[in-house]
């Protein structure tokens, strides 16, 4: 289970901490201000990760088909759906929303990255041109090296 300890503060849920520490950070302008008109589309994009993405992946992992009937009892209808969705929020666009990485960015990112190498999700050029476009990003090779880092030393910190 992802975790974390900050100030004594639990959180759990990749997506609740992505929104944490964006929010215990603003410094790292990883989340539109507040009360600024993004916010609502930021939250839309962070936890539909967490959300339809999960739930169609889940189910077509189960081998698990919905019909029409259904699709509109299911949060997500169907895993087309939500594929044509995301395809549709990352096609021809550098980030998720308005001009700047977000942590909604880097959670849809690594979803995306991590469904497509392990199968669950099927690869579309839109899917692996923004999963590219993220993984480059200094910050994301910074977090590549010290996780490396950390395997080869059997996941003990690096002295």
């Amino acid at each position: 289970m992802p975790a974390i300890v900050h100030d004594g503060v639990v959180v759990t849920e990749c997506a609740a901490i992505c929104a944490y520490l964006a929010d215990v950070f603003p410094e790292a302008r990883l989340a539109p201000p507040a009360h600024g008109p993004l916010r609502g589309p930021y939250y839309r994009w962070l936890f539909f990760g967490a959300g339809p993405i999960e739930q169609a992946v889940s189910v077509r992992s189960m081998n698990l088909e919905p019909t029409v009937e259904q699709r509109i009892s299911l949060g997500f209808g169907c895993m087309e759906d939500v594929l044509a969705t995301v395809e549709g929020a990352v096609k021809d666009r550098a980030f998720l929303v308005g001009d700047s990485f977000t942590a909604a960015d880097l959670y849809l990112a690594s979803h995306l990255s991590w469904g497509m190498n392990f199968g669950t999700i099927e690869r579309r050029p839109a899917f692996d041109d923004y999963v590219e476009r993220h993984l480059q990003r200094p910050a994301a090779r910074r977090a590549d090296e010290i996780d490396n880092a950390l395997i080869i030393a059997g996941g003990q910190p690096a002295a």
